[in-house]
């Protein structure tokens, strides 16, 4: 079938790595349906065509307000224009923000099903650290207009599929569709790393990221295990922040920063680790949960995204609770290696990309018969 993928940003080339999960999604999508992507914001120049795709970037950068709302007709109208050609069969978005609205408004004038993926912050607010689309009243309006246009929306774990209900979608108009990865790139290492307990975390250094709860929960668990170290791949604003913390916890000499990681190396990093410790205080998904888990590490975290039902031990928010569920398996080597094994098997079974991408061809054969 012919798609239309729309999506804020993409990457300008095969080895531009924007939205990793994204790229791995539409190329292998490409390969089974003639997938025509349309990107609003990013690249801002002409991106290389590549993966049997192609692209349309609209180049719309950072512009808010009226702009935003002439980069949306732009882009309706170079959907439009693609239909006009040879008529798409389904519209399909990721994120129920500008990029579902964009789709929901070409698909009511072109008479096409439409598909939204809830891909992100889109239905929270956290106020407390200004996080999320619903503290905009104008954001507000244009999710709860993509939700209302689409005639299926999916997220990507039973956390974010309650928050979409919580929103008023239809039981019958959603689905749990989540993101895929490459499991042949995210495998374990031949052997368990020697040497001290080490945990991993990769993630932005952002408040929604919660990594003063990580390091509270380091140092814990050194206070049982004193060798214990923590590996954090990441950059961000906090990062001066976060390095004051670990010297006032007593931790800064167990923490290896290792800043940006290009997402090819990334496999390497999860490799030096044995648990994957997740502190978001939001997670629509978790990709890099899952990229950790098909690399055999356990994990623990936080009742966000997929971690919710997809950590060893019940998902928890305080650092005791946390640290003590670390110590736990630490010390109990049996039960961590059937951990370790079974996390490998959970993202094969549920998250490599063969299956997450049928799945969507399957969502997609759903809408158009629910449109016809």
């Amino acid at each position: 079938m012919r798609v239309a993928l729309i999506v804020p940003g993409f990457s300008a080339s095969a080895d531009d790595w924007a939205i990793p999960a994204l790229q791995l999604l539409a190329s292998e999508l490409a390969r089974a349906h003639e997938v025509v992507l349309f990107s609003l914001r990013y690249p801002a120049g002409t991106p290389k065509q590549f993966g049997g795709l192609r692209h349309v970037a609209l180049g719309g950068g950072t512009r808010r307000g009226l702009a935003a709302v002439a980069l949306w007709r732009r882009a309706v109208a170079a959907i439009g224009a693609a239909h006009r050609q040879q008529p798409f069969d389904v519209l399909h978005a990721f994120w129920a923000d500008e990029a579902g609205l964009v789709a929901g408004l070409a698909g009511r004038w072109l008479s096409r099903p439409v598909l939204v993926s809830v891909a992100g912050g889109e239905l929270v607010y956290l106020r407390d650290i200004g996080y999320g689309t619903q503290r905009s009243w104008f954001r507000r309006r244009v999710v709860g207009a993509a939700l209302r246009l689409a005639g299926g929306v999916t997220a990507g774990s039973a956390y974010q599929m309650a928050l979409c209900q919580a929103q008023g979608v239809p039981a019958g108009r959603l689905h749990l569709a989540p993101l895929g990865l490459d499991t042949a790139h995210f495998t374990p290492a031949g052997v368990v790393s020697p040497g001290p307990l080490t945990l991993v975390q990769a993630a932005s250094l952002v408040p929604v990221k919660n990594q003063r709860l990580l390091l509270a929960v380091l140092q814990r668990v050194r206070a049982v295990l004193p060798e214990t170290q923590l590996i954090l791949a990441g950059e961000g604003p906090l990062a001066a922040a976060l390095h004051a913390e670990a010297q006032a916890l007593g931790v800064a000499g167990g923490v290896r920063w290792l800043d940006k990681v290009a997402y090819p190396a990334m496999p390497a990093v999860y490799r030096q680790g044995h648990l994957y410790v997740q502190t978001s205080r939001h997670e629509a998904q978790g990709m890099a949960v899952l990229e950790a888990m098909a690399c055999g590490l356990p994990l623990v975290g936080t009742p966000v995204g997929v971690a919710r039902d997809l950590a060893y031990a019940p998902a928890v928010e305080d650092p005791a609770g946390l640290a003590a569920q670390i110590v736990a398996l630490a010390q109990d080597h049996g039960r961590y290696a059937r951990c370790r094994a079974e996390a490998r098997a959970q993202a094969v079974a549920q998250f490599s990309l063969p299956v997450t991408v049928a799945r969507y061809g399957q969502l997609y054969d759903s809408v158009m018969q629910l449109a016809a």
